[in-house]
Order: structure tokens, then C-alpha cells, then sequence
């Protein structure tokens, strides 16, 4: 039996994810909390988009390493890859429109905002579809059981 390593991608998604996404809470809650949660949004936001670079490398590592060629895990997965690329492409837009306010704005302005808000929803469905693909890729390359007939 052999050994192989797990998708090094699946273990680092997770990070952007959540960094990106408590950027978005963290914008909300500086409507009521002031410029503290502000200047925290900024912080996730970057620290998301370096995670996002590293998720991206791994994730098309495993692309080419892992998914077999001309299946539907990599068509789905070039439809997570084009998702994640909109909504990192719109963070980084919102962190350009962010960074002159930095350390004096009150709250969030209303651009990076809406933009950051817009990221995260296609950030969840990015992340829907890197379920859908590696669900479609374990039982697409599961070994079958001798019992199971």
C-alpha cells in the first residue's frame, strides 16, 4: 500500500478564507465600533490576500499534480480558480481604495466596503466549488471495496 501526502492546498485555503472574511465582519462592526475594527479589516485584508497567493500556488500544484486530465474535478476546478481570481482581484481593489484612509478613517468608506462585501460572497461560492472538487475527486478515484458487489 502506498503512502501519498494529503493536498497540501486543502490545508491552507482555510486561512484566506477566514482572514478575508473577518476583514468583511471587521468593516461591519467599525459602523459601531469605530476605527479600531477599521484598522483590524485592513490588517486581515492583507494578511488574507498573502494567504490567498499561497493558496493559489498550492492549489494549482495540485491541479496539475493531482486531478486527472480532461475530468469534470478540473473543470470544476477551473471554474474555482476563475471564482477565487474575481473575488482576490476584487480585494485587492478594496485594499487600493482603502490604504489612503488608513489609520484616519472613522469607519470603513463605502467602496472598499461594498467591494470587500462582493469579494466575500464570491469567495463562498469559490469555496463551494473546491468542495464540489474534491468531492468529485475522491469518489471519482476511491478504490472499491472487494465487498462491495
Amino acid at each position: 500500500m502506498s503512502r501519498t501526502r494529503p493536498p497540501l492546498h486543502t490545508l491552507i485555503v482555510h486561512f484566506p478564507f477566514v482572514l478575508l472574511g473577518m476583514s468583511f465582519v471587521f468593516d461591519v462592526a467599525s459602523i459601531w465600533r469605530g476605527p479600531t475594527l477599521v484598522e483590524a479589516a485592513l490588517f486581515n485584508l492583507v494578511a488574507g490576500l498573502a494567504a490567498a497567493a499561497a493558496a493559489a500556488v498550492t492549489g494549482w500544484w495540485d491541479y496539475f499534480t493531482r486531478l486527472p486530465a480532461h475530468s469534470t474535478a478540473r473543470r470544476i476546478a477551473r471554474w474555482h480558480a476563475s471564482a477565487n481570481a474575481l473575488a482576490v482581484a476584487l480585494f485587492v481593489c478594496s485594499l487600493i481604495e482603502r490604504w489612503p484612509s488608513r489609520g484616519i478613517a472613522f469607519t470603513t468608506p463605502r467602496l472598499p466596503f461594498v467591494l470587500s462585501a462582493l469579494g466575500v460572497a464570491i469567495l463562498g461560492i469559490a469555496h463551494y466549488l473546491g468542495g464540489l472538487v474534491d468531492y468529485e475527486l475522491v469518489i471519482t478515484t476511491r478504490r472499491q471495496s472487494p465487498d462491495a458487489h
